[in-house]
């Protein structure tokens, strides 16, 4: 009860209108990709006035951690609108190359596609991939000492099928699917360990498919970069025994957005998120709730991926952003976030908390992309996000 009361404050603080509306400016905006073709007196060739543009943005090599291991990832981005402008919300899809040339290597792909007029809206995400990560047991109470590797193999497949009800309110339908195969564990600290303990879905190979009802408000104009409006949204999973699933659970996800925009001659935008994941039945260990394991993966900066996992999570950040010069091309961040999980027992074992500040490089104006350079800190973790593209 404490989480939902939590989750339904925090939508509540969502929901609040901005006091001030942003200043408009004449000052003429640019960004990296102009900033090169002027340099390198590129030659750019007129598009036909019917064409719709692609706006690409890529990041060839950045660095980020898992299992102890630096890897090398790339990033590419592709922005564009497959309607009128002014009707239709931007579609992006993202590229995600990576490896470390050992254990870790694979890609994954994610999109956020709208049709002409915002009739539909089909985000969804593949990836392959071989892993190694950190793991620590159950719960937000859970220390550095818990911690035990684990290598597996993952295939990942997620899309959802939304049309418009009115407005802005979307519902859908969706499938899930997860395959986690030649999973090993290492680096046990005791014996057994709670993830044997646990014992669900830890095999060395296991596959769960779900089915995926979803309720959507999202009146966001562009959501690589918002600069205001309100995001909502209610995810139900359901895995049944007729998709051969070996173990019964389902899952929920509450996830609330909200971007105001401050009176400034610069850019000036506070954004607040939060969500709710809760599991519930006979949910595989690698399904549990838990850091950046949600679909967009971008929570507790300032921790690794997976620090902590449970059946429950709530979680919660603020972010203040802000242009540097007034032509956009340099800006910063500055965030806070908490997060909570239960234990074994299903007990909340307190917030842990993680604070940090970046920059932020416009590389493409039109689509609104930056290239975004995070650091996070938190008790006993430093984290570098290097990556295209705001959190949330």
């Amino acid at each position: 009860m404490f989480t939902i009361r939590c989750f339904f404050l925090s939508i509540f603080i969502l929901s609040i209108q901005p006091i001030y509306a942003q200043k408009k400016t004449a000052t003429k905006q640019t960004d990296l990709v102009e900033i090169l073709v002027k340099t390198f007196k590129i030659s750019r060739k007129p598009k036909p006035p019917d064409s719709k543009p692609v706006s690409f943005s890529v990041i060839p090599i950045s660095t980020t951690n898992s299992g102890g291991k630096q890897i090398l990832v790339s990033s590419f981005n592709a922005a564009f609108v497959l309607g009128k402008d002014e009707k239709t919300n931007y579609s992006s899809v993202f590229f995600l190359p990576y490896t470390d040339f050992a254990e870790n290597k694979g890609f994954g792909l994610k999109y956020n596609l709208f049709t002409p007029r915002n009739i539909w809206n089909l985000p969804g995400e593949l990836r392959i991939s071989n892993l190694t990560e950190y793991s620590y047991g159950l719960g937000s109470s859970s220390q550095p000492s818990d911690q035990f590797r684990i290598n597996f193999n993952n295939f990942r497949f997620n899309f959802i099928a939304n049309h418009r009800i009115y407005k802005a309110i979307y519902g859908g339908l969706g499938l899930s699917f997860d395959r986690n195969f030649s999973v090993a564990v290492f680096e046990v600290p005791t014996n057994p360990g709670e993830y044997e303990k646990y014992g669900i879905g830890t095999q060395p190979s296991y596959s769960a498919t779900g089915v995926v009802f979803n309720l959507l408000h999202d009146n966001r104009k562009n959501s690589i970069n918002p600069d205001d409006g309100l995001y909502l949204q209610a995810v139900l999973r359901v895995n049944p025994s007729w998709l051969s699933n070996d173990d019964l659970w389902s899952s929920i996800y509450l996830d609330g957005r909200r971007y105001f925009r401050l009176d400034h001659p610069k850019r000036r935008i506070v954004a607040v998120s939060a969500f709710y994941w809760g599991s519930f039945g006979r949910t595989p260990y690698f399904n549990l709730p838990g850091t950046q394991l949600e679909l967009s993966g971008r929570s507790g900066r300032g921790y690794p991926s997976a620090r902590f996992r449970g059946k429950q999570m709530f979680y919660l950040e603020g972010e203040y952003r802000f242009d540097l010069s007034r032509n956009g091309l340099f800006g910063g961040v500055a965030f806070l976030n908490f997060q909570s999980l239960t234990d074994v027992n299903n007990n909340y074992g307190g917030l842990n908390a993680a604070i940090g500040a970046g920059a932020r490089i416009k590389f493409n104006k039109k689509s609104g992309t930056n290239l975004a350079i995070d650091f996070g800190v938190a008790p006993n973790s430093f984290q570098v996000y290097i990556g295209l593209g705001e959190f949330f």
